[in-house]
């Protein structure tokens, strides 16, 4: 049986009486480039420690290739850690070249020849083949930044683990990066480990997505089962711009399960989550909470004369109250009356929003497939949006 590469059994790590990671088991198969994502404080960086042998646990097993590495010291891991201090722990006496070729150099087992092609495609790479006589004092942040990923990258070992590794470079270069890093790592087989809090960087990186909260696992899996079928009310908030809305339940029909929101009715039909509801005992008038993302939700200007809709339930009308210009998208805030939460968010490209003034009369429909909900108290909600 093949062994995981990265196995991590009832982890629990105590500052106090604080839980920092808390009843943590998780599987990593080698080459995997798992991101992990949550809020400040979640216990993103605490993770990382605790693998890296930066950290001792107070209580669980941590395992690489079947071994326990609980009592082996973080230099005999072989692990390249990526710290996120304000000075990368960069060696300040060394220039930009001696410090990404630290490591190669050191362990002595390849040829100089071999070792200067290493150090010259990696500074490519990170776009600072130039600046390599450059000390870290000469250099600026995102500089610095480069330099640490760089030197992490040119460290033959078989697992990176990257604490936030391109926060403090432009988006440009963000973009540029995440892409050649990822990229890069897949073609060794590394197994990689990337702390941001970036969603739409996890998204484009990550082969699975390690949510965490409160030093939790809150969903562990690929990205698109994440964003379309969160386990949690959390997952659902925190991955894209989610409207939350209270409501309680009412009555099933053929078509779905009925709920009441405000002066409204709702139809869900949930894709995999209606297991969920089916093993709830059927009653009425209990709140649940729905989770719709914006850009789920289907919008046009209100005209005379309306056309017919495809889906026949979940239409309301609505008042833009608001229009923010993004970029390639934009979003609407919509003012819906009677509506239990009266102002949802809707995402729409943005050639599209000059047909909506502020003040604009909308019609929104919601697909009843595309609404999440969750049997939690309508307090997690609040507390969710006020974060």
């Amino acid at each position: 049986m093949v062994k995981a590469h990265i196995e991590i059994q009832d982890l629990n790590k105590r500052f106090g009486k604080l839980y920092a990671i808390q009843d943590f088991n998780l599987e990593v198969e080698r080459g995997e480039y798992v991101v992990i994502l949550g809020p400040t404080g979640a216990g993103k960086t605490t993770l990382l420690k605790l693998i890296a042998g930066l950290v001792k646990p107070t209580s669980g097993k941590i395992y690489k290739n079947g071994e326990l590495l609980n009592n082996i010291p973080p230099e005999r891991r072989n692990m390249a850690y990526l710290p996120q201090t304000s000075d990368y722990s960069l060696f300040p006496y060394m220039d930009v070249w001696e410090n990404t070729v630290f490591s190669p150099k050191m362990k002595g087992d390849k040829p100089w020849e071999e070792i200067i092609a290493l150090g010259d495609e990696i500074l490519d790479l990170v776009n600072l083949r130039t600046r390599y006589n450059a000390y870290p004092h000469e250099l600026s942040g995102g500089m610095m930044q480069r330099v640490a990923l760089a030197r992490a990258m040119a460290a033959d070992a078989d697992i990176f683990l990257l604490d936030e590794p391109l926060r403090a470079l432009d988006a440009r270069l963000r973009i540029r990066l995440r892409t050649e890093i990822r990229k890069l790592v897949s073609d060794l087989e590394k197994t990689t480990f990337h702390v941001t809090h970036d969603q739409e960087e996890a998204i484009a990186v990550a082969d699975r997505v390690l949510v965490i909260n409160e030093g939790k696992i809150v969903q562990f899996d690929i990205p698109e089962e994440i964003y379309d079928y969160p386990s949690t009310l959390f997952a659902a908030y925190f991955f894209g711009t989610t409207n939350l809305v209270l409501a309680t339940r009412a009555r099933n029909e053929n078509n779905g399960e009925v709920v009441q929101a405000g002066e409204h009715e709702i139809t869900i039909k949930p894709k995999d989550i209606i297991r969920s509801f089916d093993k709830q005992e059927s009653h009425s008038d209990e709140e649940i909470v729905l989770a719709v993302k914006a850009e789920k939700i289907l919008v046009t200007p209100l005209i005379r004369t309306k056309p017919e809709s495809q889906f026949k339930v979940n239409i309301f009308e609505g008042t833009v109250e608001q229009a923010f210009f993004l970029g390639k998208w934009a979003n609407l805030a919509v003012q819906v009356e009677g509506l239990s939460k009266k102002e949802l968010h809707v995402s729409i490209p943005s050639s599209d929003l000059h047909q909506y003034n502020v003040g604009t009369k909308v019609r929104l429909e919601i697909p009843s497939e595309n609404i999440n909900y969750f049997f939690e108290p309508w307090e997690v909600a609040k507390r969710l949006e006020m974060t």
